[in-house]
C-alpha cells in the first residue's frame, strides 16, 4: 500500500492521469462537454481544498466519488429547473455500470466495495419504506409490473399506486444527497 500525501506534485499527477477519464465519465451523464469539463475542474478544486496535506493510499476513488456526487447535483438541478422527475437519472447513476466505466485505476476490490456499498444503501432505503409503499415499489421497480397490474394485485387504485411510487422515489432520492 503506497500512501501518498496530497501535495502539489501528487495533485498535478492526479490531474494529468485522471482528468481525461473523468471528463468522459461526467460527459456520459451530463451530455454536455463544457459542463463535464467544468465539473471535473470543480472536483479537483474540492479535492485540493479539502484534502491538501492529507494522506491516502489511493486518491482515485475519492476523485470519482466527488465527481459522481457533482453529476448528481447537476442532474438534480437540471431536473428541478425543467420540472422533471430525477428517478431515471438516479436509476442510471445507481446501476453497476456507473462503477464499471473506464476507471481502470480502481482495483477490482475497490469497484466491488463501492458497488456493494451502493447496493446496501439502496436496500436500506427500500427496507425503511412503509410496508405498502415498499411492496408497491418492489413490484414496480424490481418485478417490472405496471401500475394497473399492481393496482389489481393489491386491490388499490392506480392513483394510490402512483402516490406510493412517488413517495418511494422521494425517499430514494435522499441517497444522492
Amino acid at each position: 500500500m503506497d500512501i501518498s500525501s496530497l501535495n502539489e506534485t501528487t495533485f498535478e499527477n492526479l490531474f494529468y492521469e485522471y482528468s481525461p477519464r473523468m471528463v468522459n465519465y461526467a460527459r456520459h451523464f451530463l451530455q454536455d462537454d463544457y459542463a463535464a469539463e467544468e465539473l471535473v475542474q470543480e472536483t479537483f478544486i474540492k479535492l485540493w481544498e479539502k484534502y491538501q496535506g492529507k494522506s491516502s493510499s489511493s486518491w482515485s476513488p475519492l476523485l470519482f466519488t466527488i465527481l459522481r456526487n457533482g453529476c448528481l447535483d447537476r442532474l438534480r438541478s437540471l431536473s428541478a429547473r425543467k420540472g422533471l422527475a430525477l428517478s431515471e437519472s438516479i436509476t442510471d447513476l445507481c446501476e453497476e455500470r456507473l462503477y464499471r466505466m473506464d476507471m481502470s485505476a480502481y482495483s477490482a476490490s475497490d469497484s466491488k466495495t463501492l458497488y456493494n456499498e451502493l447496493i446496501q444503501n439502496l436496500n436500506d432505503k427500500i427496507n425503511s419504506l412503509p410496508a405498502r409503499c415498499r411492496e408497491v415499489f418492489v413490484m414496480s421497480r424490481h418485478e417490472g409490473k405496471t401500475n394497473r397490474e399492481i393496482s389489481n394485485a393489491l386491490g388499490i387504485s392506480e392513483k394510490a399506486v402512483e402516490k406510493h411510487i412517488t413517495k418511494a422515489l422521494k425517499i430514494m432520492d435522499e441517497i444522492t444527497r
